[in-house]
């Protein structure tokens, strides 16, 4: 009730009180007793005010108590990383922090009271996923139980996030819903930290497999190779297939040398070198190829630019890149390579084609050993490379639309102290 209304009240009564409390006393008491009454009535006025102040009073008191709870309340949860939600027995919102708020974007919308699927009209993006949260709260109402589970929501930029996700139903006591406690806690980097250790650990494995078994392959497949090209000249009607022997060799033993250099390498020692002559090496030693697939390549690069490096490692690190967008690209395809500075202590090299692209269900496990789009692909490629630009200390991202093409970026910082192991 406002503070109007009961002012409002106060005086009627008061008003009401004395005109009518007089007429009756005026009326119906005789005169001798008439002070008396007035007195006693007085007194009676003043005791009931006193009594309704004291009890608004008390009032006031409580809802200040209760205020400064809820203040804390707020203050304590909007504290919190994790985002909180408080709903009713019907699925209404009564309570959200600020990263609750944030991360469903609606920070300025009036949520309290009402449902998941009302809420969702006001954010196009997390229309689905408000949706969805109020199919998982009706099921944590019928489990009757405190339910955990691992949800995963988009964000604007594209990325993702996951969340461990405990929802806590209560109840009054005859059964019926009283509310729903959700609290969300960000994971996203646990799962990242457990998705590094699986491809370190992988890589482990095959490191491990490339350094006990890589040389004696690599030592016989040798000796079969000049056999067969002796053999070749002798038997010319035959020449063909050993054409094919000797090529599908090559490809083992560059299948080889890439297990080897998964292996665990030496101590590296890096050198200056110009990133420009580098790539413009590795460009011109592709041409023949590219030109064979009537594929073009751009290069660009303004200036020259110095980098720390092992020169061989970058070399093959730029082979696979680029030897990846010509075999992506379609007749009259298009590969394009820019080196610019990309800030003041690193270098970007950016490695762009118009071919079929990725698919994206391959996109999430670039860089595994084993793991290849191409029919004949080893996935090795990309592993050694993403391994090369590690030890260099660099970064490689991959963007990637199926039927659009692929980019590849590359950051290298210009000086490196560490020397990777």
């Amino acid at each position: 009730m406002k503070k109007r209304q009961i002012l409002w009240i106060y005086i009627t009564f008061g008003i009401s009180w004395i005109i009518i409390t007089d007429f009756l006393v005026e009326k119906y008491v005789p005169i001798e007793l008439a002070m008396t009454v007035q007195k006693t009535k007085g007194i009676f006025f003043i005791v009931l005010t006193g009594i309704c102040i004291y009890y608004i009073l008390k009032k006031i008191e409580e809802l200040n108590c209760c205020k400064e709870q809820e203040d804390k309340l707020s203050t304590l949860i909007n504290s919190m990383v994790d985002f909180v939600a408080f709903k009713d027995g019907q699925g209404r919102w009564v309570k959200a922090n600020a990263s609750c708020l944030k991360l469903f974007q609606l920070e300025n919308i009036d949520y309290q009271g009402k449902k998941d699927c009302e809420l969702a009209k006001y954010t196009d993006f997390y229309h689905k996923a408000l949706m969805h949260c109020e199919k998982l709260d009706e099921e944590a109402w019928l489990n009757r139980d405190i339910s955990r589970s691992e949800q995963t929501l988009p964000i604007p930029d594209g990325t993702k996030k996951y969340f461990e996700t405990i929802k806590v139903p209560l109840f009054n006591e005859d059964g019926s819903r009283k509310g729903l406690v959700v609290i969300g806690r960000d994971i996203t980097d646990r799962k990242l930290a457990e998705e590094q250790l699986r491809k370190k650990e992988k890589l482990s494995i095959v490191g491990e497999l490339a350094a006990s078994v890589g040389h004696e392959i690599k030592n016989p497949l040798t000796s079969i190779k000049g056999f067969v090209q002796i053999l070749g000249k002798k038997n010319k009607e035959d020449e063909m297939y050993y054409d094919i022997m000797t090529k599908e060799l090559e490809r083992i033993d560059h299948i080889v040398g890439e297990l080897l250099l998964l292996a665990k390498p030496q101590k590296l020692v890096f050198s200056t070198y110009d990133v420009k002559e580098i790539v413009a090496d590795i460009v011109s030693l592709l041409q023949t190829q590219a030109n064979m697939k009537e594929v073009t390549i751009h290069f660009q690069s303004q200036e020259s630019l110095l980098i720390d490096c092992e020169k061989n490692l970058l070399k093959q690190l730029f082979i696979n890149i680029i030897k990846n967008a010509i075999e992506a690209c379609k007749e009259n395809g298009n590969v394009t390579v820019n080196i610019e500075k990309g800030s003041e202590k690193n270098v970007l090299v950016t490695v762009e084609d118009d071919g079929c692209g990725i698919p994206k269900e391959f996109q999430k496990r670039l860089g595994e050993p084993f793991y290849s789009s191409k029919e004949k692909g080893t996935g090795l490629g990309l592993t050694v490379s993403h391994k090369i630009v590690q030890q260099h200390g660099g970064k490689i991202n991959v963007k990637s639309e199926e039927d659009v093409g692929t980019q590849v970026k590359i950051h290298l910082p210009f000086k490196n102290s560490k020397s990777p192991s």
